[in-house]
């Protein structure tokens, strides 16, 4: 079984995102805040979520970044999607490519795609093309 953690405070793109996991194969949790994903990992486990997607900012204590810096320092070594509204802006998305270059995200989606139903990936590498189907992803990283 294929296990994904949505962590986002907003119900319209949570849903979307849930939808668009659960037809490829994902059984899915959801954490409405950093500090909920963060418990819900070491509940069930560092290895339980090949992936998790993440907003970065959300209106509570703990934000997906500081969710995301605890998980990687206490040994989560899953995939981390990034779907968030601050880099839908073309010229932003490589300044947000940078900025999150060293703290293991590994794709960033805008907000935009995701409310369209057309989810594009943007890889970390400064000029990576955006892949949009998430199935590219699954086979690089050998995800069943």
């Amino acid at each position: 079984m294929k296990n994904l953690l949505i962590v986002d405070d907003n119900d319209k793109y949570a849903r979307i995102l849930d939808d668009y996991y659960r037809e490829l194969g994902y059984s899915i949790d959801r954490a409405l805040d950093g500090e909920g994903g963060y418990n819900a990992v070491k509940e069930k486990g560092l290895e339980h979520y090949q992936v998790i997607v993440t907003d970065i900012t959300m209106e509570t204590q703990m934000a997906g970044i500081t969710m995301l810096k605890r998980l990687y320092k206490d040994g989560f070594r899953g995939m981390v999607v990034v779907a968030s509204t601050g880099f839908d802006v073309p010229l932003a998305r490589p300044l947000t490519r940078l900025f999150f270059s060293g703290i293991g995200i590994d794709y960033l989606v805008p907000k935009t795609t995701v409310l369209s139903g057309k989810l594009e990936f943007f890889p970390m590498a400064l000029f990576g093309k955006p892949l949009k189907d998430f199935r590219e992803i699954e086979a690089s990283y050998k995800i069943a």
